[in-house]
């Protein structure tokens, strides 16, 4: 398959907070998706009542199991396909996935796509942020081991990969580096104060190797996309961008000893480029999850931009900035613009098809034409991430 009969014609991001006791500005997470959505459709174009299909995410805010049709309700949304995504991470390209094969099997023609989150809550202990599991997951196979959250998990992962490969911590702060100058341009970012690499060098240790500057920053905010058949598009004043094709993975390796320094992004790659009838070599950017700087380096592997291994490496030898030999996460990414919990990869998705649109103003990609965006999420006690997601994705419609 080379591209869809799909196109993505509007975007929309909310200012991101980390609200106090004392903040004046404290919006629900119903806000977020009504601030998300009311964005996206002004920049499409398009009125409320022409959107006939809604997609949301699981979030970590605790919400309902009927929270989707609840949301739908709130919103005032009338529509004839109704759906929600849970794999963390790779929720932004299952939304827009979904999106793209529903309009495709002919079931609705433009499908609002919302992710929002609200995890910090300033009169909520801040360990609610991974609630407890009732079943005993985290319980049975976590806390023995004195695994105390995502921090330790990727400080693990991490340290494997630096024994392995003798990637070091330096390699590690182009990421960090580069991530916060384009944050500087990008007027919704949240860290935005330049760093280099003594900086990070310097940061406080939180779980060894791992920095407080290799933490992706926690933020409550929201996205939104619209996606709409070709035919609808043609009215549109925006330049449309294509979804060309997708790979997705879950539980890449389910051996008793898995290689944790390998995504699924190895296998979900090759079924993106090969649908989408793209080389690596022709993409202009890469829009990469971001939690961590590790979680870039494998990745950047995974994609087949250098070999396993060498990921360190081409850290230091590429020029990653927008205007460089490979744009990486153009806006800041979630290390420096934000993650908003489960919706965190809406970042790298919606900055990508701003960036298609050329509307990436001072970090703008020169001449971009083709982007690449991942998402991964879930680290489970016995393998690396859970799921991961990779979309090539076009400036304008192929004919």
């Amino acid at each position: 398959m080379t591209g869809t009969e799909a196109v993505i014609t509007g975007v929309g991001e909310t200012q991101k907070h980390r609200p106090s006791a004392e903040s004046d500005d404290f919006p629900s997470l119903e806000e977020y998706y009504e601030r998300a959505a009311r964005l996206t459709l002004d920049d499409a174009n398009v009125e409320k009542g022409e959107v006939d299909g809604l997609g949301v995410i699981r979030t970590i805010t605790d919400t309902p199991y009927t929270y989707p049709g609840m949301l739908a309700e709130t919103l005032g949304f009338e529509v004839d396909y109704l759906f929600s995504e849970d794999q963390g991470g790779a929720n932004a390209l299952a939304v827009l996935s979904q999106a793209v094969m529903a309009i495709e099997a002919g079931k609705v023609e433009t499908v609002l796509c919302l992710g929002a989150d609200a995890p910090l809550d300033p009169h909520v202990d801040s360990d609610a942020l991974f609630p407890r599991d009732p079943r005993g997951y985290i319980r049975n196979y976590k806390d023995p081991f004195g695994v105390q959250g995502p921090n330790s998990n990727f400080g693990l992962v991490q340290t494997a990969h630096m024994t392995e490969y003798d990637t070091s911590r330096e390699q590690l702060a182009e990421v960090a580096v580069v991530q916060r100058e384009h944050a500087s341009h990008n007027p919704n970012a949240y860290l935005t104060e330049g760093i280099d690499v003594q900086t990070y060098m310097d940061a406080e240790m939180i779980s060894d190797p791992v920095c407080l500057l290799d933490c992706v920053v926690p933020v409550n905010g929201g996205y939104g996309f619209l996606v709409t058949s070709r035919d609808q598009a043609a009215t549109s004043d925006q330049t449309p961008v294509e979804p060309l094709g997708f790979g997705q993975q879950h539980n890449p390796d389910v051996s008793q000893q898995p290689d944790v320094t390998t995504t699924g992004v190895r296998t979900a790659a090759p079924r993106a480029f090969n649908r989408a009838g793209v080389e690596v070599e022709q993409v202009d950017f890469v829009q990469a999850y971001d939690d961590y700087p590790i979680v870039v380096l494998m990745q950047l592997e995974d994609l087949g931009f250098c070999e396993k291994g060498d990921g360190g490496q081409f850290l230091e030898t590429t020029d990653l900035r927008y205007d460089g030999e490979l744009p990486l996460n153009t806006s800041g990414g979630q290390l420096s613009a934000g993650q908003a919990g489960l919706a965190g990869g809406f970042e790298n998705l919606v900055e990508a098809i701003r960036q298609l649109r050329h509307d990436g103003g001072e970090r703008q990609v020169p001449d971009a034409e083709y982007g690449l965006v991942t998402g991964v999420g879930g680290v489970t006690y016995d393998k690396n991430l859970r799921s991961s997601a990779v979309g090539v994705l076009k400036r304008g419609v192929q004919g």
